[in-house]
Order: structure tokens, then C-alpha cells, then sequence
């Protein structure tokens, strides 16, 4: 029975997902529980849920009088959430190479072969989590992963909508993904620091310049 409340619980945030980073709900907009239930023809509970989960993904706020409200995406958090995973999760990334197992590198090569195959932007976050999940393994579960995580979580809405605007972001992914396995397999700890930065200055470029050309200019300042 957990099951299918986790399947419906997943429709409807997917559902309110895209809707925000496609524009249908403009910053600060209130979101109607009873509504949104009606409108996807579920109950309240799977609702309640997925505002939780927006919330832990930084797309909506709880505001004491309005209740759920949209939050604006902005170049500003952008820019410092990823100078923090500049920092951290290229330490991360090197401590786990250093003890990445052959089964750690074979998941995530296969991982990233399913990424290449897909067109689909929902498919590829969440096989972009499990690739950086299997290369992360040997490091999971330390005070360094947490914060990772955390900051990869919030970061989650802002690559979502550079997906949405910017059509080769799969490509260059893909690109930059290959070049990292190659380095965890070399068992090259400089490079994997080196390759984990670059990739994330390029994906924080990226998503600056699709904030600004999908926001209004007074929510990408």
C-alpha cells in the first residue's frame, strides 16, 4: 500500500515542479491545497506531502498568513550556493576516489550510459543523482557528504529550470560526466578536485544566464 501513495505522492510534485519552473504560478503566489488536489484528482495528503518536499527544494516558502507561497528563483542564490559546492564538493568528490570500489565505477558508468540515451529531463535528474551517487559511495554517510547533500538538494529547482531553457545543457553534462568517470577510474584524485570544480563554475554559468532569460528582470537581480 506504501507504494502507490509514493507513486501518486511523486505525480503530484513532478506535476507542481514543472508547473512553477514553467512559469504557471508567478513568484509569490499562493498554493491551494484543497485545489491542486481537485485539479490532479487526488486527495489532500499526497498534496501536503509535495509541498514539503518543494519546500526542502527551495521553491516555495511557508508564509504565516498566506501558507504555501511560490518563492522566486534568483542569480543571487545561484551564485552562492554554488560557490559553497565549489568548496566542498570537490573534497568530497577526491575522498571518495581514493576509495571507489570497481562495482562503485561499473554502476556508475552504466548510470551514465542511460543519461546519454535519454532526451527526457525529468530522466536525466534523476539518473544525475544516482551517477553522483555511486561515484560518492565510498565517502556516504560523512559530516562532508551531508553538507553535500544539502546544498546539492537546494540547488535542485535551479538546474531543473536550466534544463527547461537551455537545450544542450544535456549534452555538455554528458560531456563533462565521461571526463570525470575517466579521471575516478585513473584513480587521479588532482583531477577529479579539478574536473568536480570546473563542472560545477560551468553548470553555475549556465543557470545564471537561464535566470535571467526566464525570470523577470526584478527576480533574476
Amino acid at each position: 500500500m506504501s507504494q502507490p501513495f509514493r507513486t501518486i505522492q511523486q505525480y503530484v510534485l513532478g506535476a507542481l515542479r514543472a508547473e512553477i519552473l514553467n512559469g504557471v504560478y508567478a513568484p509569490n503566489t499562493r498554493l491551494r491545497q484543497e485545489e491542486i488536489a481537485k485539479r490532479l484528482s487526488v486527495s489532500t495528503t499526497p498534496v501536503r506531502e509535495a509541498f514539503r518536499d518543494l519546500r526542502a527544494e527551495g521553491l516555495v516558502s511557508i508564509d504565516p498568513n498566506k501558507g504555501v507561497v511560490t518563492r522566486p528563483l534568483t542569480a543571487a542564490d545561484v551564485s552562492e550556493i554554488y560557490e559553497l559546492r565549489m568548496v566542498l564538493e570537490p573534497m568530497l568528490a577526491e575522498r571518495a576516489c581514493a576509495h571507489a570500489t570497481e562495482r562503485d565505477l561499473a554502476a556508475a558508468e552504466n548510470v551514465h550510459a542511460q543519461m546519454c540515451a535519454t532526451s527526457s529531463t525529468e530522466t536525466w535528474a534523476v539518473l544525475n543523482e544516482g551517477f553522483h551517487k555511486h561515484l560518492m559511495a565510498r565517502a556516504a554517510g560523512t559530516r562532508l557528504s551531508e553538507m553535500v547533500e544539502g546544498l546539492s538538494l537546494v540547488a535542485r529547482p535551479y538546474v531543473s529550470l536550466s534544463m527547461h531553457v537551455k537545450s544542450d545543457m544535456l549534452d555538455s553534462n554528458n560531456r563533462e560526466h565521461a571526463d570525470l568517470l575517466d579521471a575516478f577510474r585513473a584513480r587521479d584524485t588532482r583531477a577529479v578536485h579539478e574536473q568536480t570544480r570546473a563542472h560545477l563554475e560551468n553548470t553555475r554559468d549556465a543557470i545564471i544566464a537561464c535566470v535571467k532569460q526566464a525570470l523577470p528582470p526584478q527576480a533574476a537581480a
